[in-house]
């Protein structure tokens, strides 16, 4: 269960906040694995404090990323035979990759489910956000589109200089 909505946006609205339902966790960055037996939280070194202090921790055993990635959590814990759900709404495509790659390590599958098992048993779950939705004025956006070119941009230069540089490395070694 990851902090994430429909959208993989920053704001997370009220409603979607599944983790934070299910956990207690109120912070930014996280992911929940619950099998039948145990259940475990992945959060970053920024919430080390805050997860003993939010989350029931003899129920969801707190791993802080690096140190323990949610993969190798699930190859080492996923019974083999065994089946990991997945809201396929909630899931990036390198997600998915690396969690059904976790799954076959450990014997098992990784396979999406109909409908969002926490929105089954949230009883008060807030109604979704019924702002309108307004695009931003033309000057915001061409600010955007020329900032984003100029990253564009900056990013591509970076990459000649590193190719640049690794080819010259390249042709002055011995028996090239």
């Amino acid at each position: 269960m990851p902090r994430a909505d429909e959208h993989q946006g920053e704001y997370v609205p009220r409603r979607s906040q599944r983790l934070a339902w299910l956990t207690g966790f109120s912070g930014s960055a996280g992911l929940a694995i619950v099998l039948a037996d145990r259940a475990a939280i992945f959060i970053d070194g920024r919430y080390t404090l805050a997860v003993r202090s939010q989350v029931d921790t003899d129920a969801f055993v707190p791993h802080q990323i690096p140190e323990q990635s949610p993969e190798a959590w699930i190859a080492d814990n996923l019974p083999k035979g065994g089946k990991l759900g997945f809201d396929p709404w909630l899931q990036t495509v390198d997600g998915h990759e690396r969690f059904a790659r976790a799954c076959q390590r450990a014997g098992g599958e990784f396979v999406p489910v109909d409908s969002n098992p926490v929105d089954a048993v949230w009883p008060d779950r807030p109604p979704a956000p019924l702002a309108p939705v307004l695009p931003h004025p033309d000057e915001i956006r061409r600010r955007e589109q020329r900032s984003q070119a100029h990253a564009h941009r900056r990013h591509r230069q970076r990459q000649g200089r590193r190719r640049g540089a690794d080819h010259r490395a390249r042709s002055r070694s011995p028996g090239c």
